[in-house]
């Protein structure tokens, strides 16, 4: 398959390193938005190179991913010229489907994905809407593909990607936490990081039937726990994933 990607940040080479990890039979030409991210994606994989301009990469692909800011994707969308045999794929948060088909016609099959970081690994869920095999095929060898059959759950899953950052801030917090009680920098990072992995990899059962299974009663983890919901952290979260939600059906909207 001939792959284009227009844009060429931080998801773009998440997305090709773990093509690259994954072996996948892909020739991709890239766009020199971002001239230092590509010739460095370049350097590295030897299935990548560098177009002239973002028409190029249109021209010599079959397959166009679309992962610029939402800010200057009307701007970078109106410059392109697309053939009716593209898939579009858009990894552009809040821009609808309704609006990347108006906009990339005659293109005729237009998809939303959302790609986390962690595809360079090859442990990344990505949700797709409307599911398309071609697209699901890229994306499962990557982590795994998760078709959605309606945008409003799309944007759903697009919203839960909102707690990354706070996860890191959690795990900072831990750490520093043990650093001012004794325990050395690398040491208490080390432990922080390995400790979340091995939770993430727990196994079956409900995350709810989880917690339980943590906690002992009387016991330090059921202290924390409850400390947390007293203090209404756990509401809080809630309700900071639906002002998320809000603000990204209401971006989706205004691009109908």
């Amino acid at each position: 398959m001939r792959l284009g990607f227009v844009g060429s940040g931080t998801i773009t080479a998440a997305i090709i390193d773990g093509l690259g990890a994954a072996k996948a039979d892909v020739a991709i030409v890239l766009s020199p938005r971002n001239a230092d991210v590509a010739a460095a994606l370049a350097a590295r994989h030897s299935n990548v190179r560098v177009a002239d301009s973002n028409q190029t990469v249109l021209d010599e692909s079959e397959m166009v991913v679309i992962a610029v800011r939402p800010q200057i994707v009307a701007e970078v969308l109106r410059q392109l010229r697309f053939r009716p045999d593209h898939r579009v794929v858009s990894l552009v948060a809040r821009i609808s489907l309704e609006y990347l088909q108006r906009a990339t016609r005659p293109a005729s099959r237009v998809t939303r994905a959302v790609p986390l970081p962690s595809v360079a690994r090859r442990q990344g869920p990505t949700a797709v809407f409307p599911p398309a095999d071609e697209v699901i095929a890229l994306f499962d060898p990557l982590g795994r593909a998760i078709p959605v059959e309606q945008e409003a759950l799309f944007n759903v899953f697009g919203t839960a990607t909102a707690v990354m950052a706070s996860y890191f801030a959690f795990a900072g917090t831990i750490s520093g936490w043990m650093e001012r009680h004794g325990v050395a920098h690398e040491a208490a990072r080390t432990f922080v990081r390995q400790m979340l992995e091995g939770l993430a990899t727990a196994g079956p059962g409900t995350f709810e039937e989880l917690a339980d299974e943590h906690q002992t009663r009387g016991g330090i983890n059921e202290q924390v726990v409850r400390a947390i919901a007293t203090d209404g952290v756990i509401t809080s979260l809630d309700d900071a994933l639906d002002a998320a939600l809000a603000s990204m059906q209401r971006g989706t909207t205004r691009n109908s």
